[in-house]
């Protein structure tokens, strides 16, 4: 399906769910696949950086010291030092409650050791692991990169979940995204294992794409 084809069907889509919400309504993907994905093969764990964005902020979390710590905080409302990490540390109710405001996070690379032991426990099943980097890096690329990047997991069933943008993007930028998940996840998984893939927004109808 090339991307005008898409682009009808999602403008298809955006049509069922006007109306008045008191919210930003996300669009999402719903892909389905005709294989197990237990075996080690089918297993999906991948970033993909949609060409058009999320179409909207998403806050991006920094364990970090010294210069990379003060030029993170220019950058993001969420930065830990090393010593503000350990202290949450002995909290999983507060390292919970940091988590779930950031979508992901970055770490100086000599942090990652602490974190794994600390905060793992809270991190790792959430797939929300830090993306290490050296001391002397300049963030602000990194965080604007990751804001356009969305996560593709599969669990046990065989459907992934993935968010392409929201209501008020242009369907066209809408179509782009998708092909890069679908691009993204073909490049692991052959097109022919996949049964379908459908989009909706989240008060909307879905609308099989195919």
């Amino acid at each position: 399906m090339d991307t005008k084809e898409i682009q009808k069907r999602v403008e298809e889509a955006l049509k069922g769910s006007s109306g008045k919400k008191k919210f930003k309504q996300s669009a999402e993907l719903s892909i389905n696949f005709n294989v197990s994905m237990n075996l080690p093969e089918n297993k999906l764990n991948l970033n993909v950086v949609l060409p058009k964005g999320r179409g909207k902020d998403f806050e991006v979390g920094v364990f970090a010291d010294g210069d990379m710590m003060l030029n993170a905080k220019k950058v993001s409302k969420h930065v830990l030092t090393k010593a503000e990490m350990e202290k949450m540390g002995k909290s999983k109710r507060e390292m919970r409650n940091f988590s779930k405001q950031c979508y992901w996070f970055i770490a100086q690379a000599d942090m990652m050791a602490n974190i794994g032991k600390i905060w793992g426990v809270v991190l790792a099943p959430r797939g929300k692991m830090p993306q290490p980097a050296p001391p002397n890096v300049d963030v602000k690329p990194i965080i604007e990169r990751l804001k356009k990047t969305v996560r593709v997991r599969s669990k046990k069933n065989p459907t992934v979940q993935v968010p392409v943008g929201t209501e008020d993007m242009p369907p066209s930028d809408i179509a782009d995204n998708i092909l890069a998940v679908i691009n993204s996840i073909e490049r692991q998984i052959h097109e022919d294992k996949i049964a379908s893939v459908y989009f909706k927004t989240t008060m909307g109808p879905s609308v099989k794409l195919w």
